[in-house]
């Protein structure tokens, strides 16, 4: 585990420690302060003060039945004295009945249990139910005894209202005697609860961290290598967060080095190359006069009579004095590669470029025929709109030109009779100025694609191999890249890029 990992993980564990313990506190406080709200003494005596009130209006009520019954039994005893007849009494207990609102039935049964009179009030319990009780009276006339039945009703609400605020009381009374121990269950459910879930984010934050700490490791790491001298680095790039774009900016800055130290050592292997071309071309061009007059003077002052010897003499002088041109043309060329100037790069147009090579063909094709221009078809395409770039016109137009010169020798030795296509293309591309230079010839094995652009390496039966280094000098030193791929039509094709410049 990584240092920057540890970090991250310590972070955090400490931020989830604070969280869990800050729940907890404020749960346990919460939770304390809703029971003392809510689950007070004061309260308990209310709920108990209200039971006690609704029993006590039951007790009221069931004295007033009491009352009642006895007011029914005196009023009956004193109409039993004055007129028995049942005819009189059941009138009686008619009035009794509407009388009294409460009183739903009342009846007088003799001493052998069967009723003599009764009256009974017709009641519909539908809106408010009633609860009948009946109380029982004796009442004694003479010598006969009869017992009176008073039904009186109360209202059904009473006993529910008591029920229903005892069942209260009591629930309150459980509440009470258990609120702490309800209080601190609640406290560690919610504790386990969070602390679950706090585990669940520490973990799924470990493993988050562990992919984020070991990319950061991974970039630390190859930043090691290429502070080492590695170039050769290049790290995955596949998700779209911060890290990534660090990665990106780093990948394209080992890209950039790379490239760089490319050019560089580039350079610097054409600048030595380009010494021992000078000095070549100074051993060499020293002694060539002096041959060259030698071999003159040895065939002009022979005064020997021999026709044979003076021949081959005359013969040993023009193959002496042709080498000595090749030489000559030899030690132009190193001398021209030698003498190559740095790239003095100005703001310019890249499509007059264009224009001016366009113009320069007809001279190219008159060169690389024998005795007429060579058959070859060279198709110059441009961009409409402007392509500024810093460039230096002539040294950039010599490398195209050697190019193109290239391409035309090629496709003239492989058609001969014609056919053969030379195409030039210049536009914008991703930021980037292109030029491509493609034609039908036999084009370049694959195998020689980066070889072609070392000095003195060529693949034609005559050359010095000097061509493309000339043009990748140049190229570089406009800030560009240069290579060569297959053409579509199986000849070579010669991709030149350019940084664009911002118009002004």
């Amino acid at each position: 585990m990584s240092r920057f990992e540890r970090k991250i993980l310590l972070v955090l564990g400490l931020t989830v420690a604070m969280a869990l313990g800050g729940s907890l506190f404020f749960a346990q406080g919460a939770l304390r302060e809703a029971y003392q709200v809510g689950v007070n003494p004061q309260f308990g005596a209310e709920l108990t003060q209200g039971v006690e009130a609704r029993r006590g209006q039951l007790m009221a009520l069931r004295s007033d039945s009491e009352h009642l019954a006895d007011a029914v039994k005196w009023a009956l005893q004193s109409e039993l004295q004055r007129s028995p007849r049942p005819r009189a009494l059941e009138r009686f207990l008619d009035r009794l009945v509407r009388q009294y609102p409460n009183v739903r039935r009342i009846a007088v049964v003799d001493e052998s249990g069967e009723a003599l009179v009764f009256a009974e009030r017709t009641v519909d319990d539908a809106d408010m139910p009633m609860r009948a009780t009946t109380r029982e009276r004796e009442i004694e006339v003479g010598r006969k005894r009869y017992a009176v039945e008073v039904e009186v009703t109360v209202p059904e609400a009473y006993f529910e209202r008591l029920q229903q605020a005892g069942e209260v009381a009591e629930v309150y009374s459980r509440l009470q005697q258990q609120s702490a121990s309800v209080s601190d269950v609640y406290v560690w459910v919610f504790g386990s609860l969070v602390f679950l879930v706090i585990v669940v984010a520490f973990v799924v934050g470990a493993v988050l961290s562990r992919r984020v700490t070991h990319r950061v490791t991974v970039l630390a790491e190859a930043t090691r290598r290429v502070g080492a001298g590695d170039l050769t680095v290049t790290l995955p790039t596949g998700s779209t967060d911060e890290v990534t774009e660090l990665t990106q900016a780093f990948n394209d800055m080992v890209r950039d080095l790379r490239e760089s130290r490319a050019r560089i050592e580039y350079l610097q292997r054409i600048g030595a190359w380009q010494e021992f071309a000078r000095r070549l071309a100074h051993e060499i061009k020293n002694p060539l006069t002096p041959i060259q007059l030698a071999a003159q003077e040895m065939e002009q002052t022979y005064q020997g009579a021999d026709e044979d010897f003076r021949e081959k003499l005359q013969h040993a002088r023009d193959i002496i004095e042709e080498e000595v041109a090749t030489l000559r043309r030899l030690v132009g060329e190193f001398s021209a590669f030698a003498k190559l100037p740095r790239a003095h790069l100005l703001p310019a147009d890249l499509c007059d470029l264009v224009q001016a090579i366009e113009d320069s063909i007809p001279a190219i094709l008159d060169d690389v025929g024998d005795d007429q221009p060579a058959n070859v078809e060279v198709r110059i395409t441009c961009a409409t709109k402007p392509m500024p770039v810093r460039m230096d016109p002539m040294m950039l137009k010599r490398g195209v030109d050697n190019l193109l010169r290239n391409a035309i020798e090629a496709v003239n030795e492989a058609y001969p009779e014609g056919g053969g296509v030379v195409a030039l293309d210049a536009r914008p591309s991703d930021g980037k100025a292109v030029v491509e230079i493609s034609d039908n010839g036999p084009g370049i094995p694959e195998a020689d694609w980066e070889r072609v652009f070392d000095p003195y390496y060529t693949t034609k039966s005559e050359g010095t191999g000097l061509g493309l280094p000339i043009v990748k000098k140049v190229v570089l030193e406009h800030q560009g890249a240069v290579r060569v791929t297959r053409a579509a039509g199986g000849g070579a094709r010669f991709r030149i890029e350019l940084p664009l410049r911002a118009s002004p």
